[in-house]
């Protein structure tokens, strides 16, 4: 698997993102879509009160630059220096970590617990294991009704990925790792709960949620963006709020 290294296109990687979105192209054409429907979750919480971000792989900060400051208290970590360099002008009044998540949370985040954890686009980049081990890790560092919403190149099930991959030939080029959701469904313990949005063919966001609740509450975000996604596909949808 070829390394990406972020710090020589940082200065560049904007523009990269915005020409992928105008174009519609592989892998970030839905890109500002994926943003918007984290920023209705981050927004969503009650009035007056902040939210409590950890963005991990958190690259220009471009996501947060359509929050209001006063409404959240955001951490950020990426490994790349560059990329934060730039953030930190988008962001100053975040705290920014560069530090290679590979290597586990950073000491500074250890023992903290967070509202939300964003990770967008940084999955692809790692193989299977690594994924599972870390929505296990992250989990842990979930305050109370707490989310991790992990956007990223993602499918449903094998089915949609081979069906994917026959139509659009050219996405199997990208040196990516391209993961499915239900595997890693399979190899999560029952006491997760999880939520999937297809929000293209390659795209989707995972949602797991720190105590059992059921993510279909969020349906009038997905009617917002009807257009572009199908229904939910919640995997416990059995589950209710304790």
């Amino acid at each position: 698997m070829k390394v990406i290294d972020y710090d020589l296109i940082a200065n560049d990687y904007d523009n990269l993102v915005k020409e992928d979105v105008e174009n519609f192209r592989f892998p970030y054409s839905e890109y500002n879509l994926l943003q918007e429907i984290i920023i209705e979750y981050i927004l969503d919480n009650p009035k007056g009160k902040k939210s409590k971000i950890l963005d991990i792989g958190i690259g220009t900060a471009s996501l947060y630059e359509r929050i209001n400051p006063d409404q959240i208290e955001l951490t950020g970590i990426d490994n790349s220096f560059e990329m934060l360099e730039i953030a930190k002008l988008k962001v100053p009044e975040a705290k920014l970590i560069n530090h290679n998540i590979k290597k586990g949370l950073p000491k500074e985040v250890n023992e903290e617990k967070y509202d939300f954890i964003v990770v967008s686009y940084l999955f692809m980049h790692f193989d299977f294991e690594f994924i599972v081990y870390f929505i296990d890790l992250f989990r842990k560092r979930l305050a109370p009704f707490g989310k991790l919403l992990i956007g990223d190149i993602m499918f449903y099930n094998e089915n949609n990925k081979i069906k994917c991959f026959r139509e659009n030939p050219n996405i199997c080029k990208h040196d990516l790792y391209f993961h499915v959701y239900q595997d890693i469904l399979e190899r999560l313990e029952d006491n997760y709960d999880l939520s999937f949005m297809e929000i293209n063919q390659y795209t989707g966001l995972v949602i797991v949620e720190k105590l059992y609740q059921n993510s279909l509450q969020y349906e009038e975000t997905l009617i917002e963006y009807n257009g572009n996604t199908e229904k939910w596909k919640s995997t416990h949808p059995e589950k209710k709020s304790e």
